[in-house]
């Protein structure tokens, strides 16, 4: 990816997320999604370094979320989908996410990118 897409990705990111640009976690986050979807299209460095099209950089940014949620909300609350607390009658609900949602959530991304594919990953 050219470092062009690679900030413009970074920062549509970020505000998508309401992070801080300079979240290092999430630049670090996406370069792992980059380069794993490389490999899954089995684009050359060449093929890879020019833009991309619009729907890769899309399903590039989820990936990135993804990995984002599974290592910076992870260590806030491991394994917490999400959690609700009402005052009136003392009622607290927290749902637990599941420890295969992360891979499926990533092998459909993966999936939805296979007309893309040049030659079979090895």
């Amino acid at each position: 990816m050219s470092e062009t897409v690679t900030e413009a990705l970074l920062e549509t990111l970020a505000e998508r997320l309401g992070l801080d640009l300079d979240d290092t976690t999430l630049a670090d986050c996406l370069s792992d999604a980059a380069a794993e979807m490389q490999l899954y299209l089995g684009w050359t460095d060449d093929e890879w370094a020019g833009d991309l099209p619009a729907a890769i950089q899309r399903k590039v940014m989820q990936l990135a979320s993804l990995y984002y949620q599974r290592t910076a909300l992870e260590a806030e609350a491991p394994g917490v989908s999400s959690t609700s607390v009402t005052e009136d009658k003392l009622s607290q609900s927290v749902t637990y996410r599941s420890a295969d949602s992360y891979a499926a959530q990533e092998e459909a991304i993966f999936r939805s990118m296979a007309r893309y594919r040049r030659r079979a990953a090895l």
